[in-house]
């Protein structure tokens, strides 16, 4: 209790500051008091024995039996200076941990007693304890939030100025930079309101605002007006989101309705062809319906192995005036895929005769690959076909020759014409890519399987025995795990480079996955299936010096299936039955083989020379 109540229960004078002596111990019943009091109290001894307690001190009870250590401390503090003394205390009770703000005041005892007593009284503060916490918690937890949230929090004063922000800032500005700004300094326009200082609660409101480096922002916000306990007007705070980059898309998305219209019916044209052939003249055909043309032809650039290039005619429709004008247009295309320049423009118009030309230069992940012409002529007034003079014979393309909308049309057409011309060009390839192995350029599951199915029928003319390796690296996980998949992809192509380079004409090599590898031996025999392994088996001595891990090393184990002229066998069969030798091999342990008996269970080997 603070020191002026003290005083007053204990009649101290402030002003003359002399100690003046305690109350004598009749002038007053301490068990009245402690009866009446609104919390717990009561009257205890040096040695901590209650002499006296009210109905609300039965939670201290337990805690001056067990002789707590701070009861106890406050206590023997008061009785020893004779004076009142204070103690915040947390105590375990029966129902858990309980907050108070404890009191202890001496007391005279009759002459006749020498047992000095203390009275103890005070307040539980358990629960504004447990809500200051939580309100704590609270706040953290708010600033937390606030830190890691992508939206943008801030306060300002009366005057609009920036009192608080987001620690990430926002418009370029730090949080440092913010704080203290005015932010009519960042508003632009909107008839003078700022919702920075606004008097009304603003929800998702829409303003531009200036940015750091002078550019334009728009943010989408939502504030509150902050009042004091008066009721007076003491600022605003709220949330504000860069919208930016939203309205800037809708409004492209807007100025190109109509273009995209046009080119998402060039586009679905191109894809619903599956020949290239096909696919590039209805390329042809969706461009002059949509930008009308006398002439429409497709280039492509076709590579010689001295790095040389020519202009090869993959599609045309329509007529130029002379048989020449071909020649001339290739010309103009090799020039443009010689001009190298990082300025270089793709789109280029010029007039060949009477002709106005417009050609676009294709490419795909930045490499040329070809270009798209189209051709308008004049009719004998030196007019175009559609009534437009020629004007002069070298022109920028971005003149009237070409309206705005079919340029940018064009540039679309180009852009994915690019896509298209690569399809084509390159069909022969992803046919080739669709059966082997990103990584090792291996056969893959799908393509292996159908391989193996035909030399399995081609087994019923020949009458010879195949069989079927099944190889998989053993500790491979932990050069991935020590090492990098880095070095795990180049021990993975180690591998298969090495089962290409020892294969015949007609045996097969496959990948299946992750560490797991097949070889299809054709026309072998079970001795020299085996023989096959273990020489694989030893090729795993070179990969464990080439991933140099610690612990368990690596090495190669094997599972081996012979297929049979007569046997029933198939592709999956053979594979399941290799796996459940290879199973087996790795069950007795590394760097062995065993070959699968379909009369009993696999026998495993280790290779001679390890033992």
């Amino acid at each position: 209790m603070e020191t002026n109540i003290a005083r007053v229960l204990l009649n101290t004078n402030d002003e003359n500051k002399q100690k003046k002596s305690l109350p004598p111990f009749g002038r007053f019943d301490p068990a009245v008091m402690i009866d009446l009091f609104p919390g717990p109290a009561l009257l205890v001894d040096g040695a901590l024995d209650i002499k006296y307690q009210n109905i609300f001190a039965n939670s201290l009870r337990g805690p001056l039996e067990s002789n707590d250590v701070v009861l106890k401390s406050l206590i023997a503090r008061c009785l020893s200076n004779n004076c009142p003394d204070s103690q915040k205390a947390a105590v375990h009770d029966s129902k858990g941990l309980r907050h108070y703000d404890l009191y202890a005041f001496p007391l005279q005892q009759n002459p006749k007693s020498t047992t000095p007593l203390v009275f103890l009284f005070g307040k539980e503060t358990t629960i504004e304890h447990n809500l200051t916490n939580a309100l704590v918690d609270s706040r953290q937890m708010f600033k937390d939030l606030v830190s890691c949230s992508t939206d943008f929090a801030w306060e300002t004063d009366c005057s609009g100025n920036f009192i608080y922000v987001s620690p990430k800032g926002i418009l370029g500005y730090t949080a440092f930079e913010l704080n203290g700004k005015n932010s009519s300094e960042l508003v632009i326009g909107n008839d003078g309101r700022n919702p920075f200082d606004t008097l009304d609660k603003i929800n998702d409101m829409e303003l531009w605002l200036t940015r750091a480096d002078g550019a334009l922002s728009c943010l989408q916000i939502s504030a509150v007006p902050v009042m004091d306990n008066q009721g007076k007007w003491q600022g605003a705070r709220g949330v504000c989101r860069d919208i930016t980059h939203i309205r800037e898309r809708e409004s492209a998305l807007r100025q190109s309705q109509k273009r995209e219209h046009v080119l998402n019916k060039i586009v679905s044209t191109i894809r619903d062809m599956i020949i290239p052939a096909d696919m590039l003249t209805a390329a042809i055909r969706a461009t002059m319906d949509g930008i009308p043309s006398d002439y429409c032809c497709i280039l492509q650039k076709t590579k010689f192995a001295d790095g040389g290039f020519k202009a090869e005619v993959k599609q045309q429709l329509g007529a130029l005036e002379t048989a020449d004008d071909i020649y001339t247009l290739c010309q103009k295309a090799m020039a443009s895929w010689k001009n190298t320049a990082a300025n270089r423009n793709n789109i280029v118009a010029f007039h060949l005769g009477r002709q106005k030309i417009l050609m676009g230069v294709t490419g795909h992940h930045g490499v040329d690959n070809g270009a798209i012409i189209l051709v308008r002529k004049a009719d004998d007034d030196g007019k175009n076909t559609d009534g437009k003079n020629t004007g002069c014979q070298n022109t920028d393309w971005r003149n009237e020759d070409w309206p705005h909308d079919e340029r940018l049309l064009f540039e679309g057409v180009t852009a994915h014409l690019g896509i298209a011309l690569e399809q084509a060009i390159t069909h022969e390839e992803l046919e080739k890519l669709a059966y082997t192995d990103e990584l090792t350029a291996l056969l893959n599951r799908r393509a292996f399987g159908k391989e193996v199915t035909r030399r399995i029928k081609h087994q019923t003319r020949s009458r010879k025995t195949a069989a079927l390796l099944y190889l998989d690296l053993d500790n491979f996980k932990n050069v991935n795990d020590s090492k990098g998949h880095g070095l795990g992809d180049q021990i993975l192509k180690d591998l298969a480079r090495h089962l290409q380079q020892n294969t015949r004409v007609g045996d097969y090599t496959a990948r299946l996955g992750g560490d797991e590898f097949v070889v299809w031996l054709e026309e072998i025999s079970a001795q020299d299936a085996q023989l096959k392994a273990r020489n694989i088996i030893r090729y795993g001595a070179h990969l464990a010096q080439l991933a140099d891990i610690s612990g368990p090393q690596l090495s190669i184990s094997v599972g081996i299936a012979m297929s049979h002229p007569d046997g029933e066998q198939t592709v999956d069969s053979l594979i399941e039955d290799a796996d459940k030798a290879l199973y087996r091999a790795k069950s007795t342990g590394r760097a062995k083989y065993a070959l699968h008996n379909s009369a009993g269970p696999a026998e495993a080997e280790k290779d001679p020379g390890d033992a």
